[in-house]
C-alpha cells in the first residue's frame, strides 16, 4: 500500500480529568512502603554517622594513599566529576528534551525538573542542619559551625537521582531495549561505586557521607516517580507548541 497522503494526526484529543487535590498528594507520598524504607535508612545513617560510626570513617580516611602525587589531579578533574552536577545534569536535560520531543509530552521535563530541585534543597537543609566537618580536617563530628556541609554528599545523591532519573525516564517511555536497559543500571552502580571510592581517596568525603548520599537520592528518586504514578497522563501534550492552541472547550469525558 502507497500513502498518499502526508500523515498529521492534529492536535491530540484531550478528555477531562481529575487532578489530585493536595491532601490525596500527600498521603500518596506518606504512604509508599519504598519511600518509607529509604527514609528509615536515611535516618539511621544520620544517627550513625553522628557517633557510632565514626571508627569505621576514621579508619578509612587515615588508609594510606598509594600514587597520591600521581593520581590527585587526574582523579579530581575527571573521575570526581563523573556525578557532579556540571557533567549529569546535561545527560538528564538531554534525555529528557529528546523524550519529550519524541512524544508530544513536557511530563519528561516537569519530572526531571522536580527530581532534581526536590534532592537538592533536601541536602542543602540537611548539609546546613548537621555541619559535620570534612574529611580532609579528619574530624568526623557534627556541628562544627558554618562553612562545614560535607554531611551527606552530593555526589552520591546525584550518581542515584540524576543518572536514576535518566533511567526512569528511558523505561518510562520505552525508549530502549530490556538488556540495554540492564547494562545502563550496571553503568548507575558502577558510578556511584566509583564516586565513592574516589571521595575517600581524595579526601572529599567521609565514607558515611557517600552511603547516606545515597540513600537521599534514592528516597528523592522514589518521590519523583511516586508523583509520576499520581498525576494524570497525556495531560501536558495539549501545551506542546506544534500543537498550537485548541480551540473550544474541552470534550467532556464519557
Amino acid at each position: 500500500m502507497v500513502r498518499t497522503n502526508e500523515y498529521d494526526p492534529g492536535p491530540p484529543v484531550v478528555r477531562a480529568v481529575r487532578w489530585p487535590s493536595v491532601s490525596e498528594i500527600a498521603w500518596g507520598l506518606a504512604s509508599d512502603r519504598v519511600a518509607i524504607m529509604l527514609a528509615v535508612a536515611l535516618i539511621v545513617m544520620t544517627m550513625l554517622a553522628a557517633g557510632p560510626l565514626h571508627p569505621v570513617d576514621n579508619f578509612l580516611n587515615e588508609l594510606p594513599r598509594p600514587y597520591w602525587d600521581l593520581l590527585r589531579e587526574p582523579l579530581i578533574h575527571w573521575l570526581d566529576t563523573v556525578a557532579s552536577r556540571a557533567v549529569a545534569l546535561p545527560v538528564l536535560g538531554v534525555t529528557a528534551l529528546q523524550l519529550a520531543y519524541w512524544h508530544r509530552s513536557w511530563r519528561p521535563i516537569v519530572l526531571s525538573g522536580v527530581g532534581v530541585v526536590g534532592m537538592m534543597s533536601m541536602v542543602s537543609v540537611m548539609k546546613l542542619g548537621t555541619s559535620r566537618g570534612h574529611a580532609k580536617n579528619y574530624d568526623p563530628d557534627f556541628f562544627l559551625g558554618p562553612g562545614n556541609v560535607a554531611f551527606p554528599s552530593g555526589h552520591g545523591a546525584n550518581a542515584i537521582l540524576i543518572y536514576g532519573l535518566v533511567l526512569f525516564l528511558i523505561i518510562r517511555f520505552g525508549a530502549a531495549r530490556p538488556h540495554i536497559i540492564r547494562r545502563l543500571a550496571y553503568c548507575i552502580v558502577g558510578i556511584a561505586v566509583l564516586q565513592s571510592t574516589v571521595s575517600v581517596y581524595l579526601h572529599f568525603h567521609w565514607f558515611t557521607d557517600l552511603v547516606a548520599g545515597m540513600f537521599a537520592g534514592g528516597f528523592a528518586l522514589r518521590m519523583t516517580i511516586r508523583l509520576d504514578r499520581m498525576f494524570p497522563h497525556g495531560r501536558t501534550a495539549e501545551w506542546w507548541p506544534w500543537y498550537g492552541r485548541q480551540e473550544g472547550p474541552l470534550p467532556a469525558r464519557e
